[in-house]
């Protein structure tokens, strides 16, 4: 009997009160509850919001295309050239009247003669550059396209005749050599097209 009860008392000497321990699990719980800091990433969602730079922007410059009219007149059997920014008016290049037996070399011709027509045809050919490029600087468009265009009669077409190929090609010439100065200064050269009509009609000046 005496042996039972020690047993019996030695058993409950080996439970350990927990109650302090408990106590002291809740503080800590509590304590790390209140100083634990959350990362910045986890707590801080940043939201793009549009910015204002779109009102502040000024108004994006207009595309647009210039023409070089070769303005042939069947009648006098001469040529003129013109140049134009879409709609904003055409402007007759100076001094480049020439008719074509002024400008076309025939066999026969004498050595001042064929110098006379080379001449004149480089200063005609330096004036529609010149023109093109002072029309294109001072209209404050940005052009993307050059047009040539060589119908007696823009409005109607092919079908009001053609200027003869020398004043095409020294309005390509042009068009070529406008697009090697853009070049030279890192601008962006231009698509240089043909065009047969438009709505402006035939040029007088």
């Amino acid at each position: 009997m005496a042996r039972a009860r020690k047993k019996k008392n030695n058993k409950d000497k080996a439970m350990p009160d927990l109650t302090p321990m408990i106590d002291v699990t809740f503080q800590l719980l509590i304590f790390f509850i209140l100083v634990t800091r959350f990362k910045v990433e986890e707590r801080n969602h940043q939201v793009q919001l549009p910015k204002d730079e779109g009102l502040q922007q000024q108004a994006s410059v207009p595309k647009e295309q210039i023409t070089i009219y070769c303005n042939w007149d069947p009648d006098q059997k001469a040529n003129n050239y013109v140049v134009a920014i879409d709609a904003r008016g055409r402007k007759p290049v100076d001094q480049s009247f020439a008719t074509l037996e002024q400008l076309v070399i025939f066999p026969g011709d004498s050595n001042d003669a064929i110098f006379s027509k080379k001449k004149l045809y480089g200063q005609i050919f330096d004036n529609v550059v010149a023109a093109a490029e002072s029309y294109i600087s001072n209209s404050g468009a940005k052009i993307e396209k050059l047009e040539i265009s060589f119908a007696v009669n823009a409005m109607e077409g092919a079908t009001s005749g053609t200027a003869p190929w020398m004043f095409v090609s020294l309005a390509i010439d042009a068009a070529a050599q406008v697009n090697k100065n853009r070049a030279a200064s890192g601008l962006e050269e231009l698509s240089v097209t043909f065009k047969f009509a438009d709505s402006l009609g035939s040029y007088s000046q």
